[in-house]
């Protein structure tokens, strides 16, 4: 794994922890709404929850992770979307909510993602814009590099 990738996969990973530490902050305990929000029950982490009635993007953290990372959240979503074809879901599965889980599924696509944007950065800095390394390293054209 070359400099590029592993510098993404830890930025990625401040990312994750800034969020989560967002979340942690920002979080309230889960209620469930007695009008029957349409919302279903959020992004609910054993009850703590954001986004039961209003949108995770009004948080700054969440914003900035929906965005960064919108390919994972995309490829999670329509995985959700199997699951729970209406998006509403009030189901919880070891105390997570359905959109919890879909989070914690797009944090783990997200280093995937990452890890493959740095290969193919890497592929390309090497193929077309010459790593000096690999440039001091050539042989001459006319025959060997040792001296007689």
């Amino acid at each position: 794994m070359g400099k590029f990738v592993k510098v993404l996969l830890v930025a990625n990973l401040c990312l994750w922890i800034y969020f989560w530490i967002g979340f942690a902050r920002e979080s309230y305990p889960y209620r469930p709404n007695p009008l029957g929000h349409p919302a279903g029950t959020g992004y609910t982490f054993w009850t703590h929850s954001i986004g039961v009635t209003e949108s995770g993007l009004e948080y700054p953290f969440f914003k900035t992770a929906f965005y960064l990372e919108l390919p994972s959240f995309v490829v999670a979503v329509l995985v959700e979307r199997i699951f729970d074809p209406q998006m509403v879901s009030r189901r919880f599965i070891t105390g997570i909510s359905v959109a919890g889980w879909t989070l914690v599924g797009t944090m783990l696509l997200s280093f995937l993602q990452w890890y493959f944007v740095g290969w193919i950065g890497q592929k390309f800095w090497k193929r077309w814009l010459r790593d000096p390394a690999t440039a001091s390293t050539a042989v001459p054209r006319g025959g060997t590099t040792s001296r007689p």
